[in-house]
């Protein structure tokens, strides 16, 4: 009786384990699209960003676009990262197509 007791407490233990483990890395991928932001196509864009990427990439390749997390205001902000040259640029546009900064792309962890 003690041992079956006991083995049904270590399963008990296992499972509820596995499942907060679970949760736990699933609030973690949430957290990291919150703070990083979401991959979109250009397709994805408001019409005001997407020609506002279209002209910033000229003679070159857009790589990526994110939509980062929306600030106090509301108002959503995309980062487009472009090369053009062989060289990495990054642009953070407005919803309302705006180039808010334009910069040299900066290498992050998941870069290849």
């Amino acid at each position: 009786m003690e041992t079956r007791m006991y083995r049904l407490t270590m399963t008990l233990l296992v499972g509820i384990s596995t499942l907060g483990l679970a949760a736990c890395d699933r609030m973690t991928d949430e957290a990291r699209d919150e703070h990083v932001g979401q991959r979109v196509s250009i397709d994805q864009v408001p019409p005001a960003v997407k020609a506002t990427i279209e002209q910033e990439s000229r003679g070159g390749t857009v790589k990526e676009i994110d939509k980062l997390p929306q600030p106090e205001d509301g108002k959503s902000v995309y980062s487009a990262e472009i090369l053009i040259s062989g060289k990495e640029q990054e642009a953070l546009i407005s919803e309302d197509g705006r180039v808010l900064v334009r910069r040299a792309h900066r290498k992050d962890e998941d870069d290849d």
